[in-house]
């Protein structure tokens, strides 16, 4: 990889980490404890719901 492609790699790192604590500064309830919790739980019953899906593809697959 060249110096100039390494360069641009830490450029938008460091873009990227200022916008970050830029709106982690702006928004700091966002990032409560409370709705935290409310996206682990989301996250959790769609994941649940994506490998029921699957395997239910994947029955059908072998029946077929």
């Amino acid at each position: 990889m060249s110096t100039w492609m390494q360069l641009l790699f830490l450029l938008c790192a460091g873009i990227l980490i200022w916008f970050g604590v830029k709106f982690i500064r702006n928004n700091p309830g966002q990032f409560s404890k409370e709705n935290i919790g409310k996206s682990f739980y989301t996250t959790g019953i769609l994941t649940l719901g994506l490998i029921a899906f699957v395997a239910l593809l994947v029955f059908l697959l072998k029946h077929n």
